[in-house]
């Protein structure tokens, strides 16, 4: 199974540590794992232009750090989202 983690802390404790737990036992289960580090990237939030639907064939009109986490999560049959709630 693919897995991608798309962890939301900022930080490298705390919910890295949790991130790191799961991904050790899910790669030693066999499942592929890859890792995005979302809460150092740069990522805009939708324009609301309709873009991706109308002219992008799914594509954003952005060019951000999406792009680079769009194939993976599109491919996962897990996605986990691992943040620290306020």
């Amino acid at each position: 199974m693919k897995v991608a983690i798309l962890n939301g802390s900022p930080r490298k404790e705390n919910t890295s540590a949790m991130v790191q737990a799961f991904r050790e036992g899910a790669e030693a289960a066999g499942h592929e794992v890859e890792e995005y580090q979302v809460g150092r990237m740069k990522i805009a939030g939708c324009l609301g232009c309709e873009y991706c639907h109308t002219k992008g064939e799914g594509t954003c009109v952005q060019k951000d750090d999406l792009e680079k986490i769009m194939p993976a999560y599109k491919e996962a049959d897990v996605i986990v989202l691992a943040f620290r709630q306020i």
